[in-house]
């Protein structure tokens, strides 16, 4: 039965973006170093070498590898597939002839050569004759291989499925449950958590084993790509989103946890997880931006009156994972500036066609709020993308107020999304809006806009209706980093509260500061700098008071006697 999953998921493999991506898994685990794979080479002419690699052959020698990888339609070895242009006859014979040579890596232009001809189906008998003699007559004296699905299935099942997601009964069952379960309204990624703790925890660092570690993290990698595999067969990336979150946050944790953010093979590893993770979201968003462009897109017409709740939770999670991947897209080095002004744009624009916005239900929209200025803010702007922000802003503070007066109801303080739901038409007994975090960001903000109209009618309002304003900050420790990308901040941070708002703005401006030092975090140090934004808006953590500071921050002096 395991077997028969890991063939039914390997035939089901396109060549272009699949076969291609976790092929080089399989080598990695197998001990192979990889010297070029299909990405290196995208949009060139690859002379029937997907991947090279550097490995030992049965013999026990080392040997150059070229693969050439075929899959889709051209799976099977038929005479169809045999003859046609590019098919498989000219590709052996282009690995063959084609000469390709890596002055950088020593000895290896001296390196003996194998070429296999990698494919995810079968060799049809009515053609078997001819593909034989064709490799007796290019390949006398051996050189050649070929891996077919049987091979890929035994091979994949050895290195990669048996010793790790199906290394005992557990890890199978969940890795069952996952794939039978993903489409399934309501998916957590329970069982996906449980999953990666135990890959994780199987992963013994302290022997230094290069192999281990690239065993470990492939089967990760391969996890996630079998979810995406089946996320894009169900016409429903979500879960696949979900689920890249979790093991990119888990598996740095985990990574910090061990010392391990220097390691280069560990750094190499991880960033190919991390890689799948963005291409995740690329494919999400692509799917989502065109329609969210549109007027009032991210409604659902025809909706029922849960769409006055699911739409703007819809709205906030959405540009929560938009300006995620724009954060991290756009800080990219071959990022020019017509690709950050056009992200600059596509945010403005879904920000101003839909209402949704206007109108945040959780005290946790504030993280929104705050990533959505920190961005527009940090990338080149003029003075009409400033006006049209702070026209959402007047707007949002304006639907805040209105909604107070007319449902009782601020944003819910603890994020629980069902409280809303049940509010739809009366206030729900465990509703709770008594406190508020997200005011408070409110305020700063239109203190910052020097808003001078909005700020004395939101503070009205707060002093009529007694909330007690609150500010969040981290509790400096060890392990808080660690605990960052492990689960929501609670018992890490502390509160301030009954925050006092002065009658004017200019008094407001002068009072008003939070004293805080930033933490020196490791994970700031590292190329893997956005997983902090990653952690905050997945977990839905209070970001921390220096992410965006707007003029209210203030360092504490460690000297001072009143610390």
């Amino acid at each position: 039965m395991k077997h028969r999953i890991v063939r039914d998921y390997l035939e089901s493999l396109k060549e272009d973006k699949e076969l291609d991506y976790i092929f080089p898994m399989l080598l990695e685990a197998m001990g192979f170093r990889i010297v070029a794979t299909p990405r290196n080479s995208k949009g060139q002419s690859q002379y029937g070498k997907d991947v090279i690699a550097i490995g030992k052959g049965e013999d026990g020698l080392l040997y150059r590898w070229y693969f050439e990888l075929k899959g889709n339609a051209a799976k099977d070895i038929n005479d169809t597939t045999f003859y046609i242009k590019d098919g498989v006859r000219d590709s052996i014979l282009a690995a063959k002839y084609a000469k390709y040579d890596d002055s950088s890596i020593p000895s290896f232009n001296k390196l003996p050569h194998k070429i296999v001809f990698v494919h995810n189906g079968i060799l049809v008998e009515n053609t078997r004759n001819t593909f034989e003699g064709f490799i007796k007559q290019e390949f006398p004296n051996g050189g050649f291989e070929r891996w077919h699905i049987e091979l890929l299935t035994e091979l994949f099942s050895k290195y990669l499925f048996d010793e790790c997601l199906f290394c005992d009964d557990e890890s199978y069952t969940l890795f069952k449950k996952t794939l039978v379960l993903l489409d399934a309204p309501g998916w957590k990624t329970t069982d996906v958590d449980r999953l990666i703790d135990i890959q994780l925890n199987h992963c013994n660092l302290d022997k230094k084993n290069h192999r281990e570690i690239a065993k470990c993290l492939s089967s990760l990698n391969l996890l996630l790509a079998i979810i995406y595999k089946y996320s894009q067969d169900a016409k429903n990336l979500l879960p696949a989103k979900m689920a890249s979150d979790r093991i990119v946050l888990k598996t740095w944790a985990w990574i910090l946890k061990n010392n391990k953010e220097k390691s280069k093979i560990v750094i190499d590893f991880f960033s190919k997880v991390v890689d799948l993770h963005l291409n995740i979201y690329i494919s999400y968003l692509q799917k989502i931006i065109p329609l969210a462009l549109g007027y009032k897109g991210l409604y659902m017409y025809r909706g029922s009156d849960s769409e006055r709740v699911c739409y703007p939770l819809r709205c906030y999670a959405f540009m929560n994972d938009l300006l995620y991947y724009y954060m991290v897209s756009c800080n990219l080095k071959n990022r020019n500036k017509q690709y950050v002004n056009d992200a600059k744009n596509v945010v403005l624009k879904i920000l101003q066609n839909n209402s949704g916005f206007e109108v945040p239900l959780l005290d946790s929209h504030a993280i929104t709020l705050q990533l959505l200025l920190s961005f527009v803010l940090r990338m080149p702007h003029t003075e009409k993308d400033e006006e049209t922000i702070m026209e959402f802003f007047k707007r949002l503070t304006l639907n805040v107020i209105i909604r107070k007066n007319e449902k009782d109801m601020f944003p819910e303080l603890h994020g629980n999304s069902k409280q809303v739901a049940k509010s739809i038409y009366k206030k729900s007994p465990e509703y709770s809006d008594s406190s508020s975090l997200f005011l408070m960001t409110l305020i700063e903000i239109i203190a910052w806009a020097d808003a001078e109209p909005l700020y004395t009618m939101l503070r009205e309002k707060i002093e009529e209706t007694k909330v007690n304003l609150q500010v969040s900050y981290p509790i400096e420790s060890e392990d808080l980093e660690i605990k960052l990308f492990e689960h929501q901040l609670y018992d890490e941070m502390a509160v301030q509260t009954n925050i006092k708002l002065p009658e004017s703005l200019e008094e407001f401006n002068k009072s008003y500061k939070k004293r805080y030092n930033s933490i020196d975090f490791r994970t700031t140090k590292t190329k893997f700098w956005f997983l902090a934004i990653l952690a905050h808006k997945h977990y839905q953590t209070d970001l921390f008071p220096d992410y965006m500071n707007l003029g209210f921050l203030e360092p504490i002096k460690l000297n001072s006697q009143n610390d």
